[in-house]
């Protein structure tokens, strides 16, 4: 991270820190309207997010200056006034409004202003070509959440938002299992690809090696389901890709009164992605439960 923040110092002396700032603040302001503790999680991952797109430039042969920029960025608008998607409009629109405003001021030249802006905008929209500084950051942005690294960040954010273990596997371990088995299908430079090929088995052995403790010990069973869409989805460079495997982690039994749990699916279109939600529903009593995923892009 020290890579990042002096390089962009040496630059633009200041940017940095104001960055930093603003993410501290945006954060702030959700976690008090949000009633949550205080928080510095968005920049925690903001800062991770930027090294990783500076290690893909390098190995990459490319000019780390606006990945690194776009990834400083790329999270800037989930918080917009103090809500989270509350307008309906993608958090990377606002992201790059903020961008814009911030770099016009500290004059950076317009064509790189603009490539920042495009790859913001471009980062996870399935209707605008994935191209230059977004492809480095789309990469880095999901390698963050992979091997020991993702892990900590999984329980990290499990603890903010005041989840116990149990709890926190039953309503985001699907989400982890499936971005993880599906990673090195989703990157979309040759140097994420392999990157992601040799954490995302680590990210499995883990939940894998944690669930069967879990149950070596009597404390919760879980279940792992895949399901199977077998379609054609399109990818971000417009080719066409075969089928896709999400992984359901779920109870083994009703946590109430121990009944059998039903699991059912549906999809529908969200802001910017297509969601994916399994329930849990107990045969035997009104228990249900819900996980919610965004089905990953592929490359």
């Amino acid at each position: 991270m020290n890579d990042v923040r002096k390089g962009l110092e040496a630059r633009f002396p200041g940017l940095h820190a104001s960055i930093e700032k603003m993410l501290v603040e945006a954060e702030a302001r959700y976690n008090q309207q949000a009633g949550q503790a205080a928080s510095q999680f968005l920049l925690e991952h903001t800062l991770r997010t930027a090294a990783i797109a500076h290690k893909i430039a390098a190995m990459e042969g490319v000019d780390s200056f606006l990945p690194t920029l776009v990834a400083l960025y790329h999270d800037a608008g989930k918080f917009h006034e103090g809500a989270y998607h509350q307008d309906r409009i993608p958090e990377e629109e606002h992201a790059a409004l903020l961008a814009q405003k911030m770099l016009t001021e500290v004059g950076l030249e317009r064509t790189a202003i603009e490539s920042v802006l495009e790859s913001l905008r471009a980062l996870y929209d399935e209707h605008r070509p994935c191209i230059g500084p977004s492809r480095i950051v789309q990469d880095a942005d999901r390698l963050e959440k992979l091997g020991a690294l993702g892990v900590s960040a999984f329980f990290t954010k499990a603890a903010l938002r005041g989840r116990g273990l149990v709890d926190a596997l039953v309503q985001t371990l699907s989400r982890e299992l499936t971005y993880a088995r599906v990673a090195p299908r989703s990157m979309l430079t040759a140097s994420g690809k392999k990157l992601a090929l040799a954490q995302a088995p680590r990210t499995i052995a883990f939940f894998d090696n944690l669930l069967e403790q879990l149950e070596s010990w009597g404390i919760a069973s879980f279940e792992c389901h895949t399901i199977v869409l077998d379609e054609d989805f399109r990818t971000r460079d417009g080719a066409i890709a075969r089928g896709m495997e999400v992984s359901i982690a779920m109870l083994r039994a009703c946590p109430d009164c121990e009944g059998p749990l039903a699991l059912t699916h549906r999809r529908q279109q969200g802001i910017k992605c297509e969601r994916f939600t399994a329930r849990f529903q107990c045969a035997h009593c009104s228990y249900a439960s819900e996980t919610s995923l965004c089905l990953p892009l592929l490359a």
